[in-house]
């Protein structure tokens, strides 16, 4: 019997308000860099693919550090010019996704959380963010119904490592059986919740929301 159900954040209840490479570009250009929106997308995406691929897991958690990475990799195969100011463009980039209007949550969100408390199942968070998250979350109204909330960069170790998932369950007072993940991510997400005896289910957007998750593991 399930009696706490965890959510993933980003891409599971939360989404970039614009695009990621409309952001990085307008920033860029404010710096004197003629970035163009789509490459930036691009080499966005290609960036985080590989680190998502290659490091969740083994490099660490992905704090300011690793996002400095992923933007430089971004950043670097579209042609940065030598003079750019990389370090102050990273940390405007940085603060700007602290913002809770950088970010909006699916349209179920709240309906769905509010649905799951009320059949009496503790609902919490884990997610490979940083510390960003909790002010990121502060704009959001069905935030405060979450309890535990475990953010990667502050408990060491990114999902799919099984020591987050077993932190969960302490901070709940919950066994692994009891426990259940709703994810967006294969390896993260649903490897790291089944490889610690957890059920999982994934949403797929736009195909498979938040509903579709509840059903498949019958809440």
């Amino acid at each position: 019997m399930i009696r706490a159900l965890f959510f993933d954040a980003g891409g599971t209840l939360l989404t970039p308000a614009e695009p990621v490479g409309r952001i990085y570009a307008r920033l860029a250009q404010a710096r004197g860099w003629r970035a163009r929106e789509e490459e930036m997308e691009k080499g966005f995406r290609a960036a985080w693919k590989k680190r998502r691929v290659e490091g969740v897991g083994s490099d660490g958690t992905l704090g300011r550090e690793g996002w400095k990475r992923i933007v430089k990799e971004s950043a670097m195969g579209l042609g940065m010019p030598a003079d750019f100011p990389f370090e102050d463009y990273f940390s405007e980039v940085y603060d700007y996704f602290a913002r809770p209007e950088a970010w909006q949550d699916f349209p179920e969100v709240e309906e769905v959380i509010r649905s799951v408390r009320e059949k009496g199942v503790r609902v919490g968070m884990i997610s490979n963010w940083d510390p960003r998250l909790r002010r990121v979350l502060g704009g959001f109204s069905w935030a405060g119904l979450l309890d535990p909330i475990l953010i990667s960069e502050e408990c060491g170790v990114e999902k799919p490592h099984v020591t987050l998932f077993r932190r969960a369950e302490e901070e709940a007072g919950l066994k692994a059986e009891e426990c259940a993940l709703v994810g967006d991510d294969p390896l993260s997400d649903r490897a790291g919740a089944e490889g610690a005896g957890w059920r999982c289910a994934l949403v797929e957007r736009p195909y498979r929301g938040l509903w579709e998750a509840l059903g498949e593991l019958g809440l």
